[in-house]
């Protein structure tokens, strides 16, 4: 039994919008606002938001298969991608483009065939929950999905929502996996719904969190730093824009939760910048949420072990090794400090 779009769309979490294009229901992260604001400061910017970061399809059924047809765009050099699919919380299997390939350690950029694919999965018999991450490296995109003839199928919504920003971490670079990126955990961890408006290469902009998103989170992350590190953004200008966007979030959403994770390793932390020391963006971080409510910062540089094994590329970027240290060090700190609920 083939399912509608209408069906579809009924599943998807953490969607600003959706359309049909070429024969597919394709889904956007962010509203058209968003994406019309980056591309006004940056091309690449624009094409990071075009990956499914974040994006679900969730539902209930008590079908013993489903098919699963796909097609995917490229968003940059990086061609790699994995739709992960669970069955009541437990792996059931992928759809990529590269389980048969020799991925070399720290290399992203090898030629990946990209556009359509498709998949049978198997389930377990009787009613379970079923969970589809899209890709964050790709514009993932849905042609069909078939179950079993006669079986039901029930759109499944969360009752908590996770606002996220960030940059290239956030939206998942380096995973091999789309559901082992650290706020991917960290949202399965609260029962919550990803928002995510991550994107790489970016960093704070005031303007950016300004604007405006329909809906009403219970928690809000923000995972920025390294990036105004990196392209010279002096110590005071970091901490006047840091703090703009910060009181911005919490105007905008004054009872979410939020959580701000300053930088994490990178090799080249010792480089000389303008900003000065790169350990400092923390302390920098934690003095301009003075006097804000409801906010708790992480101490990003204790997340993930310092050492080149948990990176993807080996120096940045964690892989899914990296991602699951993240992810159990930011509970670690958090719960040390305030309640989740």
């Amino acid at each position: 039994m083939k399912l509608n779009f209408k069906q579809i769309r009924e599943m998807a979490w953490g969607t600003a919008r959706m359309m049909e294009e070429d024969g597919c229901l394709c889904f956007c992260r962010l509203t058209k606002e968003q994406e019309e604001f980056l591309k006004n400061k940056k091309e690449e910017f624009y094409r990071h938001s075009l990956g499914t970061a974040g994006i679900r399809l969730v539902f209930r059924t008590n079908s013993k298969s489903f098919l699963l047809k796909v097609r995917v765009k490229n968003i940059s050099e990086r061609k790699r991608f994995s739709f992960d699919v669970f069955s009541n919380g437990d792996l059931v299997g992928y759809l990529d483009n590269y389980s048969n390939v020799e991925m070399p350690r720290g290399e992203e950029w090898i030629d990946l065939p990209t556009g359509d694919f498709e998949k049978t999965f198997f389930l377990d018999s009787g009613d379970k929950t079923v969970s589809i991450h899209l890709p964050y490296s790709v514009k993932g995109m849905i042609k069909e999905i078939e179950v079993d003839e006669g079986a039901y199928v029930e759109p499944v919504k969360s009752s908590k929502k996770m606002l996220v920003y960030g940059d290239s971490i956030t939206q998942g670079y380096y995973a091999l996996r789309s559901s082992n990126r650290y706020i991917a955990k960290l949202a399965d961890y609260l029962g919550a719904e990803e928002f995510n408006k991550a994107i790489g290469s970016d960093r704070f902009r005031a303007e950016y969190a300004a604007l405006i998103d329909e809906i009403n989170p219970e928690y809000v992350v923000v995972a920025h730093g390294t990036n105004d590190w990196r392209t010279n953004r002096t110590r005071e200008a970091f901490r006047t824009e840091s703090g703009a966007f910060l009181r911005t979030i919490r105007q905008k959403y004054p009872k979410a939760k939020i959580i701000v994770i300053s930088p994490i390793w990178r090799k080249d932390f010792m480089d000389e910048r303008p900003f000065g020391d790169f350990k400092k963006i923390d302390e920098d971080l934690r003095t301009v949420v003075e006097g804000i409510d409801n906010i708790v910062v992480i101490r990003g540089f204790e997340l993930v072990p310092h050492q080149e094994q948990y990176f993807g590329d080996l120096q940045l970027h964690p892989n899914d090794e990296g991602f699951e240290e993240y992810f159990k060090n930011v509970i670690k700190q958090y719960e040390g400090k305030m309640e989740w609920n």
